[in-house]
């Protein structure tokens, strides 16, 4: 079963690979099954997301993420979080505010992230 803290720990380990451009620790994190919707549409599978970060066409420089909104389903738990983001991709910089959405699943003894979805956030935080 599935715990909150086995999920905030899952999180920091995405986190921290993302801004390492971790590939192994990602690998081990995303499901095989994984689909990803990006914040312009497009949808990614694992080896999509892996090869972005293999390749260091994306790299991140800033992850600082929000306290997480956390529900539990029957087989996993969903996770939301507010980001500011900063790297680049394909050697152009950005920097935005984003809202991810992750269904975390329990995968041979650990938690694997099996969709994802993330939102561009435009004006401010609702209260």
């Amino acid at each position: 079963m599935m715990t909150e803290e086995d999920l905030l720990a899952a999180e920091e380990s995405l986190r921290q690979a993302m801004l390492r451009g971790d590939v192994a620790a990602l690998d081990a994190l995303i499901s095989d099954d994984l689909v990803f919707v990006n914040h312009t549409g497009q949808v990614f599978d694992k080896e999509a997301d892996l090869a972005a970060h293999r390749s260091r066409a994306l790299r991140l420089t800033r992850l600082d993420v929000s306290a997480p909104i956390i529900r539990f389903l029957s087989a996993g738990a969903v996770v939301i979080v507010s980001a500011s983001v900063k790297g680049t991709h394909d050697g152009t910089e950005f920097e935005a505010r984003l809202r991810y959405s992750r269904v975390w699943q329990w995968v041979d003894e650990r938690p694997q992230v099996v969709t994802g979805q993330c939102t561009v956030i435009l004006g401010g935080e609702p209260s």
